[in-house]
């Protein structure tokens, strides 16, 4: 601001001096210039206070950095000289991950500390000539004159490693930023500004802790009329094809559930992620997703006691648009999140997790084992299922590495009471070798491609699920006999339990540690009796021993196949293969799975050990192959507990 009423009173004092002077009236002249004198130095004091206020009007007084006026002014001039020079600016944006949670346990004052902290390793990490602003709360950019979208990029990663390095005490700091460049991305300052914000949250998506440049794929102008008229179409019209491909259980190859996949008929080019992209940048993401939901439950028919997955991105889960398509009862949905977009330590992600779950939901974290960062999710998360990433089931017949980690993800997740389920089969080799790894279920185009609803597991595909198994039963993947892990100290002291048994009480004792081995409800020996045909009950788990039971092998196939051949098998009430005697007479007493391991000794059957579960899941290869270790123990317990039996009662 001009100081006008300074500038006019020097104006008049000039002219009573010319005057003066033109009379020769001495004081006249001295009084004039005297007048003049001090009104130049009024108006330089009232033009350092203006600046002054201005400079005041510009600056964060809490961190000294520029503030958003004064950085919305500073980005103008800067793309104004570079336009005169044909020169390049980069825009940093960049935010300060889960800074809430700072405040909230260290107090405000303590987050101001941290502000102040970052904004001084703003201003030593930056060149000459850039310039650093705080634009809002935890809201930090930089300006970056005459700098290239790979320059940007390296000093964007170089000064969130210099800001995570500060820790605050007590709390870890990370910060994640997007890189926008003029004038390859943007010609004006507001959509240099958007495209920079629109990349931070991508990388807030995509785990935090991040950088990223600009991608038109991910990222466009909210305000682009043509994109957002398209979304809006589409909802209006309902354009969305919800397509289903089922998910098998690599164990006996039957149809378990699907997972819906969303596709744009008027765009069959388009990959449907690019539309979810287009959506979330025009503000319309929960809204297409909860579009595609709705669409997911419409048809009816599907499988009696399959399951249906949807997918949902934890930014959209909580929002009224996604919750109103949900029904109240998700006994058989799958909420199947997103890996990347899954923010570790997001209250309210975690509230609605909760709350699904209390309606029955299971929640998937989809392409697991992708990264580390996926691995801190999904222990964050806990999820019932495990979404392995296709690039670790492409081709695992032939990795040994691919296999070694998909094991100990099997394992990982059975130690936290989740399932694994394996994405991207494309090859019956890889069926066999994720079943033989434990892997209870997976997808992909060798067991069933997206489809309209409801296609069934392909034949072949069951047929190599079932095939695997009876190998799995007749003997361990890859060796005659079963191996025992180095540092499987628990089965090497239920061998020496069973070798040194002298009464029943030390027997039962042992079968109690066998079912906790094996996982199973109960655990029943049997002795076989060749001459009579007859099965008889030696001993139980958890309980004194039975009143005398014999049982007919002639009624019952499956057990009679069992000593014949020296394999085991498994039998399950919802499996229409399986041996009907068997089943009725274990569901009788509320089981609904049965494994039987014959019980061999220098060939010949003495008997047979039986795991029983109330539940209905598949045996582990693992638990087989433990199964199968106590069975050649047993052997030494029917000459302690051999009797023969009435012959009378068999007349």
């Amino acid at each position: 601001m001009v100081p006008w009423a300074a500038i006019g009173f020097s104006l008049i004092w000039g002219a009573l001096f010319g005057v003066a002077a033109s009379r020769g009236d001495s004081d006249l002249v001295a009084l004039s210039g005297i007048g003049m004198a001090l009104t130049l130095v009024l108006t330089g004091i009232l033009f350092r206070q203006q600046s002054q206020l201005r400079d005041l009007a510009e600056t964060d007084t809490l961190t000294g950095l520029i503030n958003h006026r004064g950085f919305q002014a500073a980005l103008r001039g800067e793309l104004e000289k570079a336009a005169a020079r044909r020169e390049s600016v980069a825009l940093v944006a960049i935010d300060l991950d889960d800074f809430k949670a700072i405040n909230e346990r260290h107090g405000h004052p303590f987050g101001d500390g941290v502000l102040q902290g970052v904004s001084a390793q703003l201003g030593k990490s930056v060149r000459r000539g850039d310039i650093a602003a705080r634009t809002g709360g935890e809201e930090f950019a930089l300006i970056l004159p005459g700098t290239g979208a790979e320059a940007a990029q390296e000093i964007a990663e170089r000064v969130r490693t210099s800001l995570a390095a500060l820790s605050p005490e007590g709390s870890e700091l990370s910060c994640s930023a997007g890189v926008a460049v003029y004038p390859v991305d943007a010609d004006n300052a507001g959509a240099l500004l958007q495209l920079a914000e629109g990349a931070l949250y991508w990388a807030k998506r995509s785990g935090k802790s991040r950088t990223r440049r600009f991608d038109p794929d991910h990222v466009r102008l909210s305000g682009d009329a043509p994109q957002r008229s398209e979304i809006e179409r589409i909802l209006a019209e309902r354009a969305i094809e919800p397509l289903f491909q089922p998910v098998c259980s690599l164990t006996t190859g039957r149809l378990i559930g699907y997972e819906a996949l969303a596709r744009f008929p008027d765009a069959p080019d388009r990959p449907p992620s690019t539309w979810f992209a287009q959506a979330n940048a025009c503000g319309l993401g929960p809204e297409l997703e909860a579009a595609a939901i709705r669409a997911a439950l419409e048809p009816i028919g599907r499988p009696r006691g399959t399951h249906l997955a949807v997918n949902v991105s934890p930014s959209a889960l909580s929002t009224e648009a996604v919750k109103s398509v949900l029904p109240d009862d998700l006994s058989e949905i799958i909420i199947e999140l997103t890996e990347h977009e899954v923010y570790v330590g997001d209250s309210l992600l975690a509230n609605s997790l909760a709350q699904l779950r209390e309606r029955g939901a299971r929640i998937a974290i989809d392409d697991a084992g992708a990264g580390y960062a996926g691995l801190k999710q999904v222990m964050w998360v806990r999820p019932d299922i495990v979404k392995l990433d296709l690039e670790l089931t492409r081709a695992i017949h032939s990795d040994p590495v691919r296999m070694a980690l998909v094991e100990s993800l099997v394992r990982f997740a059975r130690r936290v009471g989740a399932t694994v389920c394996a994405e991207g089969i494309e090859d019956h080799d890889d069926i066999e070798a994720l079943a033989n790894l434990d892997v209870p279920c997976g997808q992909g185009y060798a067991i069933g491609r997206p489809a309209p609803p409801w296609s069934q597991v392909s034949p072949p595909a069951a047929e190599t699920c079932r095939s695997a198994l009876a190998k799995a039963l007749v003997s361990t993947p890859g060796g005659d006999t079963p191996t025992i892990s180095a540092g499987d100290r628990r089965l090497e002291h239920l061998s020496a339990r069973l070798a040194n048994a002298r009464n029943r009480s030390d027997l039962i004792s042992a079968l109690d540690l066998i079912a906790g081995e094996l996982h199973a409800d109960k655990i029943s020996l049997s002795q076989f009796h060749p001459d009579m045909q007859v099965i008889e009950t030696l001993a139980e788990s958890g309980g004194p021993h039975p009143e005398e039971e014999f049982f007919a092998v002639d009624e019952y196939p499956t057990t009679a196949r069992v000593l014949e051949r020296q394999e085991s098998a498994q039998v399950m009430v919802g499996d229409p293969r399986a041996d009907r005697q068997e089943v009725e007479l274990m569901f009788s007493f509320g089981y609904r799975t049965l494994l039987i391991v014959p019980v061999v000794n220098r060939g010949e059957t003495l008997g047979i050990v039986e795991a029983l579960c109330h539940e209905e899941r598949s045996w582990t290869r693992t638990e087989m192959n433990r199964a199968r270790i106590v069975a050649n123990q047993l052997a030494s317990v029917f000459q302690t507990f051999f009797r023969v039996p009435d012959p009378e009662r068999f007349v």
